[in-house]
């Protein structure tokens, strides 16, 4: 065997050798976690919350409302804009509340209203429901009785006015809000249940949160903001683009309210 050959090959085993000998002491690092997804990963799990709402739908805001016996909502709705006609400024406002005593079939509801971009010229209200009797107050101080003209107003949901969501997932954040354990839960534009606005256009969601407290599986709070084009806000007949925002909230749940013929009836 040539000479030249022979140390080739000796080298060639002592590499080799060299070669398993730092694979057997070679230490495997693990893949680097990133922190950031780390970090929300242990909030998210920290402030789960309980079993069966780890997603939500809740298509008309107040669903499962008429189930407490006892409850109270408000709602406050508010644009700041333009007249999509003229290009004049406009703001307006309107604000509903509702007093629910499932018990003796009653409700009580109350509606205000700044400028006419939500109510077309239509005045204040109060409408009253007593099991199947109905009163209200017309804007010249008298009293209304007949069904057909007070019960949807009497009954109306804040569902029927602000929509609701299909689908939510829990943010990683917990509190209390209006006195109850809640949990915060966001959702994709698509998700949103469209509120009373008359449009062609997209509507532009801004922001959006839900807090929901599962102890009464209903939301206590809803915000959304959103920008409108060319559209017609509930009860209004002007067409204005603008910003709009929604606010929903629920109190005294299972607290007795009491609730009677309004003064004048």
């Amino acid at each position: 065997m040539p000479r030249n050959f022979l140390l080739i090959s000796v080298l060639l085993v002592w590499t080799l050798a060299a070669c398993d000998a730092f694979k057997e002491d070679e230490v495997v690092v693990p893949t680097i976690a990133d922190v950031e997804d780390a970090a929300t990963a242990i909030v998210l799990t920290e402030n789960a919350p309980p079993e069966g709402f780890q997603t939500v739908s809740y298509n008309e805001i107040d669903e499962n409302l008429a189930q407490i016996a006892y409850s109270r909502f408000d709602v406050e709705i508010t644009f700041e804009g333009i007249y999509a006609d003229t290009s004049e400024a406009t703001t307006g406002s309107m604000f509903l509340e509702a007093v629910a005593n499932q018990l003796t079939v009653a409700r009580e509801v109350d509606i205000e209203f700044e400028g006419e971009v939500f109510s077309g010229g239509a005045t204040d209200l109060k409408a009253v429901r007593l099991s199947n009797n109905y009163y209200m107050i017309n804007p010249n101080g008298v009293c209304i009785t007949e069904t057909s003209q007070i019960q949807e107003i009497a009954n109306i949901r804040a569902g029927q006015i602000i929509g609701g969501v299909e689908s939510a997932g829990p943010t990683g954040n917990r509190g209390e809000v209006n006195g109850y354990q809640v949990w915060q839960y966001g959702f994709a534009p698509e998700a949103l249940v469209r509120p009373q606005i008359q449009t062609t256009a997209e509507l532009d969601l801004l922001t959006g949160e839900m807090w929901v407290a599962p102890e009464f599986q209903v939301v206590v709070r809803y915000i959304v903001e959103m920008n409108v084009e060319n559209a017609q806000l509930l009860f209004g007949n002007r067409p204005v683009t603008g910003r709009v925002r929604f606010e929903y909230n629920v109190y005294d749940l299972n607290l007795e309210q009491n609730i009677s013929i309004p003064n004048g009836c």
